[in-house]
């Protein structure tokens, strides 16, 4: 290893071509890191002094010519980045000026590589960079609307916007440039580049796991290796997954499908264990073999992007099975449903069973998501579908029809899958607008409408919910009420299924009375919001009348074959950690249901004592942390030795809190924990009640 110092621009400008290596991160420089390099350059012009940007690291590639290449181990986001400042301030300069610029830190000026750009960035950002690099005045009508997202084109535009609101000298700026110094390390070539990469970049701009697990898969190989590895696999699952944010997601997804199981290695797969995971997987499971790997999780990318989908989707050239999976994973939001659909895409595409089937097995799922969000209950989390899998891998000799498929994910978990009555239920009684929210009572209310194939339905993007009874109501409506002798109506029925429609004029519904809403509706392309006309007035009978005839429709659309409905006890006792607390006033738990295991519970606070050693268990740095925020720390930990230690110096409080305090305290502690870890353990605890006494 030899470290030297170097004003930037002689480093850049002798006969050298900057290389970004594949098992780089990307570009991805915020606009506020560029401001900052920003007013370090307009610091310099007003001090006069130099100004030392960091260091940067370096390997010679051997298969060079005389211009050398230096494949860059560290610095690419600040030669980037310094690069493309020097691009913006071409705009503002002379043309003697310009070409200065240019050579100095832009392009090579003679020899074999004149006019080609010093730096050569991965491939993931090559074609936006050279646009911007032309020698041509810059024309943002050049760019195509994704290549103006990418951080190459949105930095740039912020430093051409700087220069221009500064009013500084465009000659000042590049004296400024001149005065930029570094350091820089060359290593030899039996240095280990991936190890000093990832000490390195320990700190400052964070690589994602996903970043850490591309190093780790090719920064081993030979370089040629590594561009063919890069170009044919990895680069290719980002195009699929990383403009929309889902590379890591994915990891996380295909570990799980891999080990059927989210406990791998006894450890929860997460963002945080991700990375530590996923390189035992590759040493274990995969032999170290790079190519097969990549391979394999190339595959797997192209399943789970059928799966996912955003506002940009166009339903209409969807595939009858992927309208399917929109409807599981987009307007359900059952993030963790790829995770299944994923495995049954693989033995779909091996022949294990066709289309028609697979839409049934998709159905099943639908019926699980939305049965378990209209009751409160979990649906499809990460250890569910890790029991989904492990059941039908077990079984994979069995021909695996709707049946088995129906039986695999009832026995999967006993407090996931509502019965009809607990459904029913559910759907007549629950305040539905506030516990599922407007999305879910659109996609619940839109599907029932569709059922019906009535006429041509108005595009979903059109449809709002409509309150009958208004959120709000005026003098007209209380007397109305009050006539009725129905005062409590409001309070009680306002946002349950009966007395929610579809409309596409919500806006000018608003608080007419009822017999001016039910002209409106008349109209309506809506049967159920054109039915409303039948009724002569509204009121709490008709609200609950309304409410059961439409759950009964619904229970023919999200269906549960008869034949398990009797295996599937009543859930109305099992609750979760965003149920209402306040009314468990009195009663005592009876089980608690955590992380898998099925833990008989004697009191709350035995509750909350169980649920601070299993996330103790899990990470102890993190829960650590947890337990120092807000009200937590001073009420229920100490340093004072009591009969509850969770370790050395750190004890439980001995107070006996009632079940609202240890359930919010349980609550806030798994909030908190999961959000340093980016996890959702909070939706794999659940609790039951004993019988009232």
């Amino acid at each position: 290893m030899d470290a030297k110092k170097f004003w930037l621009p002689e480093f850049i400008s002798e006969k050298r071509t900057f290389v970004i290596p594949v098992y780089q991160r990307n570009y991805d420089w915020k606009v506020a890191n560029c401001e900052k390099l920003f007013e370090d350059i307009k610091r310099i012009i007003e001090k006069g002094k130099p100004h030392f940007i960091g260091t940067f690291v370096y390997k010679e590639n051997s298969g060079a010519d005389i211009f050398r290449e230096l494949v860059i181990i560290d610095g690419q986001q600040r030669i980037t980045s310094t690069i493309l400042f020097a691009r913006a301030l071409c705009e503002f300069a002379d043309e003697n000026l310009k070409d200065d610029i240019r050579s100095t830190f832009i392009k090579h000026s003679r020899g074999d590589l004149q006019g080609k750009c010093k730096l050569c960035p991965t491939k993931y950002d090559r074609a936006v960079f050279e646009k911007l690099m032309s020698d041509v005045p810059f024309d943002e009508t050049n760019f195509t609307d994704a290549e103006k997202k990418s951080y190459m084109y949105v930095n740039f535009a912020c430093f051409r916007k700087a220069i221009a609101e500064s009013n500084l000298k465009p000659k000042d700026l590049q004296t400024a440039l001149h005065k930029l110094n570094v350091v820089v390390i060359s290593l030899d070539d039996e240095e280990n580049p991936q190890a000093i990469f990832e000490s390195l970049n320990s700190t400052g701009l964070a690589l994602t796991k996903a970043d850490l697990i591309r190093n780790f898969l090719l920064m081993s190989l030979e370089y040629s290796l590594q561009e063919e590895l890069y170009t044919t696999c990895w680069l290719e699952i980002e195009k699929l997954l990383r403009l929309s944010g889902n590379v890591e997601n994915f990891i996380i997804q295909h570990l799980i499908v891999k080990f059927k199981s989210n406990d791998v290695y006894n450890q929860k797969v997460s963002p945080k264990t991700l990375y530590d995971l996923f390189t035992r997987y590759f040493k274990d499971e995969c032999s170290e073999n790079a190519e097969s790997c990549l391979k394999d999780m190339l595959r797997y990318a192209k399943f789970f992007r059928r799966c996912i989908f955003d506002d940009a989707a166009d339903y209409s050239k969807l595939s009858a099975l992927e309208k399917k999976f929109y409807e599981l994973t987009f307007l359900l939001k059952a993030k963790n449903a790829p995770i299944i659909l994923m495995y049954l895409l693989d033995r779909n595409e091996r022949g294990d069973f066709d289309e028609a089937t697979f839409t049934k097995f998709v159905d099943a799922l639908i019926s699980l998501a939305f049965r378990a969000k209209v009751c409160g209950n979990n649906g499809i989390t990460q250890q569910f579908a890790g029991n989904v899998l492990a059941r039908l891998y077990k079984n994979e000799q069995i021909p695996l029809d709707e049946n088995f498929f129906w039986r695999t994910l009832v026995e999967s978990s006993k407090v996931t899958f509502p019965n009809d009555k607990d459904f029913q239920t559910a759907l007549v009684s629950n305040k539905l607008y506030t516990t599922i929210k407007s999305d879910a009572c659109k996609y619940l209310l839109y599907s029932l409408e569709r059922n019906l194939r009535d006429k041509e339905l108005p595009a979903y993007s059109e449809a709002t919910v409509e309150h009958i009874l208004p959120q709000k109501l005026n003098d007209a409506w209380k007397k109305y009420l009050a006539e009725h002798s129905d005062s409590q109506a409001h309070e009680i029925f306002l946002h349950t299924l009966g007395n929610l429609t579809l409309t596409g004029e919500n806006s000018t519904l608003g608080n007419m009375n009822f017999d001016a809403k039910k002209e409106i509706y008349s109209r309506s392309n809506f049967y159920y919001t054109r039915k409303l006309i039948d009724s002569d007035e509204w009121t709490s009978k008709q609200i609950q009348a309304r409410a059961k005839r439409l759950a009964a429709s619904a229970l023919k659309i999200w269906t549960l074959p008869e034949g398990f409905n009797s295996v599937i006890p009543d859930l109305v006792t099992v609750f979760n950690l965003d149920s209402d607390f306040s009314a468990l006033t009195g009663r005592k738990p009876a089980k608690l249901l955590i992380f898998g295991a099925e833990i008989d519970m004697p009191s709350w606070i035995e509750m909350l004592r169980e649920i601070v050693r299993q996330l103790y268990a899990l990470d102890k740095d993190a829960f650590r942390r947890a337990a120092q925020q807000g009200n937590v720390r001073k009420s229920l930990f100490t340093t004072e030795p009591t009969d509850f230690k969770i370790d050395d110096g750190f004890y439980m409080s001995t107070r006996r809190y009632d079940a609202k305090v240890c359930l919010t305290f349980s609550k806030v502690l798994t909030e908190n924990f999961d959000a340093l870890g980016d996890t959702n353990f909070k939706s794999e605890i659940l609790f039951t009640l004993r019988a009232a006494e």
